[in-house]
């Protein structure tokens, strides 16, 4: 390998960092320079520049049943997952699993602030810790994938503030969906969500949004993710609808 090539592999190394802004002053100028003679560098940067965007629409971590937490964490125990050696992924998010791994010491570092209070807290949010985790476990799959692709979920109107986007995975056969900004749904009501292909519509799950706006849902349509033409997210007068009825609330394309 040239010299040039590990100059230009050791700046790769350092987009992720630049990108958030945790560089040091002499390695955010080693990073601007080589940029103004690299535009593959400056696609990458423009790349998790859109994928940072996302961060914002992942759920925010809740507790779970102390009976559950312990099953969980006794399948996790028998069935490790391995840690792969770092590669370069191609596709046009090549290295979206750099963002699972941020988010995730984010949230680390915010619960173990608050866990230093009082005893019932640190109880808490030890609990509340181990579903982020296991959160952050499911998008790291998603977001790790070779051929993973993002399309923006995008309001019809009926709720200005809402916005979010969709992570998808033809491997997996697979999507992850989340949202931030929508109010719960009318009491009685649910958002459902639904692969659209033509004029059929096929009800895919329930968006769990909560208090804050938020929610994530995972997808895994009846067919490949490519017969599709789009995702629609509907408020219906139940989780089971057949057919969306209700009024339009957020859609998607789907497709690169």
């Amino acid at each position: 390998m040239s010299e040039h090539e590990d100059h230009h592999d050791a700046i790769a190394e350092l987009i992720p960092a630049y990108v958030l802004g945790a560089l040091e002053p002499d390695e955010i100028e080693a990073v601007e320079l080589h940029l103004l003679e690299c535009p593959r560098c400056r696609a990458e940067v423009d790349e998790q520049r859109q994928v940072t965007a996302l961060l914002p629409y992942l759920a925010e971590p809740r507790s779970v049943p102390v009976r559950a937490r312990r099953e969980l964490l006794a399948r996790i125990d028998a069935a490790p997952v391995p840690i792969a050696t770092r590669r370069r992924l191609p596709g046009p998010l090549a290295r979206l699993g750099w963002v699972a791994a941020v988010a995730a010491v984010l949230v680390a570092a915010v619960l173990g602030i608050n866990s230093l209070r009082m005893q019932e807290q640190v109880k808490q949010k030890d609990m509340e810790l181990t579903a982020a985790q296991e959160s952050q476990r499911a998008v790291a799959r998603f977001v790790g994938s070779p051929r993973g692709f993002v399309t923006a979920l995008e309001s019809t109107g009926v709720a200005p503030g809402a916005e979010g986007g969709v992570i998808l995975d033809p491997t997996r056969n697979a999507a992850l969906l989340m949202v931030d900004g929508l109010p719960k749904p009318s009491p009685g009501q649910a958002y459902v969500v639904w692969m659209v292909r033509g004029s059929q519509h096929f009800n895919v799950g329930v968006l769990p949004v909560g208090n804050d706006g938020r929610a994530t849902l995972y997808i895994s349509p009846p067919d490949a993710l490519a017969s599709y033409d789009g995702i629609v997210v509907t408020e219906e007068s139940g989780p089971l609808a057949a057919n969306p009825r209700g009024v339009r609330m957020m859609t998607a394309r789907v497709g690169q």
